[in-house]
Order: C-alpha cells, then sequence, then structure tokens
C-alpha cells in the first residue's frame, strides 16, 4: 500500500489571503518538502494565510513541526495564519499537541 502523494496549492482571494490546500499526508518523507512551500508562500507576506487540512489525510509529528515553525514565522512577519477544517486524523494529532492554541481556532 503507498502512501498518498503531498499536494500543496495555493491562490489569492479578493481580499489578498492566500489560501492553500494540502492534500495526502504529510510525513517524514516530504516533511522538507512542505516547510519550504509554507516559507516560501509566507515571504509574501499575506495578511492572512489560510491552510486548508480538509484533504489531508494523515500529519505526522515532521508536519506539526512544520506548521508549528511556520506559525511562529508567520507571528514575526505580522501573518494571520491559520488552520481551516483539519480532516479526522490530522486534527486530532494537531489538538493533541496543544489544545488550546490558537492555531486551530
Amino acid at each position: 500500500m503507498s502512501t498518498p502523494a503531498l499536494g500543496v496549492t495555493w491562490s489569492a482571494d479578493s481580499h489578498g489571503h492566500t489560501v492553500v490546500s494540502v492534500t495526502g499526508d504529510v510525513t517524514v518523507s516530504n516533511a522538507w518538502q512542505f516547510k519550504r512551500q509554507l516559507q516560501w508562500l509566507l515571504l509574501a507576506q499575506p495578511p492572512v494565510l489560510l491552510l486548508k487540512l480538509n484533504d489531508a489525510r494523515f500529519v505526522g509529528t515532521l508536519g506539526v513541526e512544520c506548521l508549528a515553525a511556520a506559525y511562529r514565522r508567520a507571528n514575526m512577519l505580522g501573518v494571520d495564519m491559520q488552520v481551516a477544517a483539519p480532516a479526522s486524523g490530522a486534527g486530532r494529532v494537531l489538538h493533541l499537541t496543544d489544545p488550546g492554541d490558537p492555531l486551530l481556532s
């Protein structure tokens, strides 16, 4: 059984917000790619970076570390980074890490 490939697509909405859709699994084999893509998107310093994780079936520990690092960098840059609709597996991992984290609101 093979792991679904990581897919990361993005677009800007009419307010200049960057909407990022993540599909597949974020695993040890592709976390570095995921981190580079998030860092690259943050360089533009959009007012809001919205990560849609509803099609991400799994976010492993390195994926969570990537999200946390991106969130810290977003704060430094003045970008409001939000996670929307994490799939059940990804959502459970994120809530286990810190159920009160504003990243999940």
